[in-house]
């Protein structure tokens, strides 16, 4: 895994933690270290193929 995959993964991994929590998507995307609440939303998508709230509703 490379220094970037492996990065992006402990970033989702406290994104999930903090959205558990009730933190806001926005204020967990800044936290984590993207520039933008889209940004954020377009790798979480990526990755675990749904938008950040459908996935917490689902969870």
């Amino acid at each position: 895994m490379s220094f970037s995959a492996w990065q992006q993964r402990v970033r989702l991994m406290e994104a999930l933690a903090r959205l558990g929590g009730g933190a806001s998507v926005t204020s967990v995307a800044l936290d984590v270290g993207y520039d933008s609440p889209s940004a954020f939303t377009a790798m979480f998508k990526r990755v675990l193929g749904t938008c950040p709230r459908t996935y917490l509703d689902w969870a």
